[in-house]
């Protein structure tokens, strides 16, 4: 089931967020509107030096057959196979659960520190002011910066469209520096090491429709545990897209300075402190833009700019981005390139255009949300109608058991000590030989049991059944409700 429409994704969102408190650690908090998440960490406690990477994770299922959201996710760097996971092991209870089943990358991240490893939390897309789902066409960068000591990276984003899928490396990692100690070197696409994972704790629906996956269900961990789950590549019966249909992710060395270099440019700022042309250059890159007051201003795009900091230059805040990116027609609003023309519309024109903007994008929220509703009342009142008339069949049914003769309709004499034998007959279920012979319908999963029936709801004229006492019916029976109330607490456990 494909999503068509870009839209729809805005109500997916509302409902994921406003269904579930995705909680940030302070860290992450700490990192503004800003589209990284970076390491403080500049070695380790045996004085290696730290290689800096950027990872960026790219959202192109757009044109996929299953369109979906990415929600924020954990990063962590480990010399050891498995910090998130072991496949064919159950969750290790650290905080996978919720990262896969609800997006809520937080537990993860605190429990990964706690062990004393680097790890964080990447949740706001490329351009954006603050933490949030990745959309298609959108990004997700963050900054590691790698020792010897832990050369691998692990990472894992929630599949939204799903009930407790998420897509990361295997439990080695990414080798970012290998055994040589030679860090990896230019851009590379890893996206061919990444898989599409069951966490095993969530029994799995129809992706992209399930009433308990994120988007649709009421609150978090709505929807039935699967018993004995183990981490594994997902293989349901249902289809999904190549993980290189929905994610590209992509490694590429960030660009450091050494101790050497740093200084040599603090000496050249201070000879140059009141050079005039480094004051104008200072001017034009961080100071305010004068914008003219009835029409469009040109500016060339420098280096270091994004739509955001000309925003902030121009208008006194980074949200009219989206403003300058219709004004000019930008097919990515997160790519410009140094040299670029642009206009700029006047201050008034600007809050016009996003005053409109904003009303258009609650209009159409507010419509998406009133056909959700619609479909939904449609679909209450197709069950409502179904319910109406299978009650209708059951009191056809009924009505034709009550004119069966008096062999069918009669009571089954059990023997008190032993199993008693029965021979099926045309119109019998489990059910209508449970009634006869206990009294009630209750005990024809018993039934099944005892003769080890592969389908309890098939049974052939002529079959020999044993039928067990009452007192062993109404024991299995009692087990079988004691089994489903384990299940339950487990699942609250979980």
């Amino acid at each position: 089931m494909q999503l068509r429409r870009t839209l729809s994704f805005v109500v997916i969102v509302s409902l994921l967020f406003s269904a579930v408190g995705v909680l940030l650690p302070a860290e992450s908090a700490a990192a503004g509107y800003g589209p990284t998440m970076e390491s403080s960490h500049g070695g380790d406690e045996e004085g290696h030096d730290a290689v800096a990477f950027v990872v960026r994770i790219e959202n192109i299922s757009g044109d996929s057959e299953l369109a979906t959201p990415f929600a924020p996710g954990v990063w962590v760097l480990h010399s050891e196979p498995g910090p998130l996971f072991v496949e064919g092991e159950a969750d290790k209870g650290y905080g996978l659960e919720a990262l896969a089943e609800d997006g809520n990358p937080a537990a993860l991240a605190e429990a990964l520190n706690g062990m004393g490893l680097h790890a964080g939390v990447f949740n706001t897309p490329v351009g954006a002011e603050g933490p949030g789902p990745l959309l298609p066409g959108g990004a997700y960068e963050f900054e590691v910066k790698v020792t010897q000591e832990a050369p691998y990276l692990s990472f894992a984003t929630m599949f939204v469209q799903s009930n407790d899928l998420f897509i990361g490396p295997g439990e080695s990692g990414i080798a970012l520096i290998d055994m040589d100690g030679m860090a990896m070197e230019g851009m590379q696409d890893v996206t061919a090491e990444l898989l599409l994972w069951d966490a095993g704790t969530e029994a799995n629906e129809e992706p992209g429709v399930g009433g308990d996956q994120a988007p649709r269900q009421s609150g978090p961990n709505m929807g039935l545990p699967e018993i004995e789950g183990t981490v594994r590549v997902v293989d349901d019966g249902y289809t999904y897209p190549d993980v290189s249909a929905l994610v590209k992710v992509t490694i590429d060395k960030a660009m450091m300075m050494d101790a050497g270099m740093d200084e040599e440019m603090g000496e050249k700022d201070e000879m140059m402190s009141d050079d005039k042309m480094m004051s104008d250059k200072d001017d034009m890159m961080s100071g305010e833009i004068m914008l003219s007051e009835e029409g469009s201003t040109p500016y060339t795009v420098v280096g270091g700019d994004t739509l955001g900091s000309i925003a902030r230059r121009a208008y006194g805040s980074s949200k009219y981005w989206s403003v300058i990116c219709s004004a000019n027609g930008l097919a990515n609003c997160n790519l410009i390139h140094i040299g670029d023309e642009l206009t700029l519309p006047s201050h008034a024109d600007a809050m016009a255009k996003m005053d409109s903007m904003m009303m258009g994008e609650k209009d159409a929220m507010m419509g998406e949300k009133d056909e959700m509703m619609a479909d939904k009342d449609d679909a209450m009142g197709e069950k409502d109608e179904m319910m109406a008339d299978k009650d209708d069949a059951m009191a056809d049914k009924d009505a034709m058991m009550d004119e069966k003769d008096g062999m069918m309709a009669g009571e089954i004499m059990l023997a008190e000590d032993a199993s008693t034998p029965y021979t099926v007959v045309a119109g019998d279920t489990l059910g209508s030989i449970s009634k006869r012979a206990y009294g009630t319908i209750d005990y024809w999963s018993a039934i099944c049991k005892a003769n080890e029936l592969a389908n309890c709801d098939l049974i052939h004229v002529g079959d020999a059944l044993l039928l067990p006492t009452q007192a062993e019916a109404e024991e299995m029976g009692s087990m079988m409700m004691d089994d489903g109330m384990d299940a339950m607490e487990k699942k609250d456990d979980m």
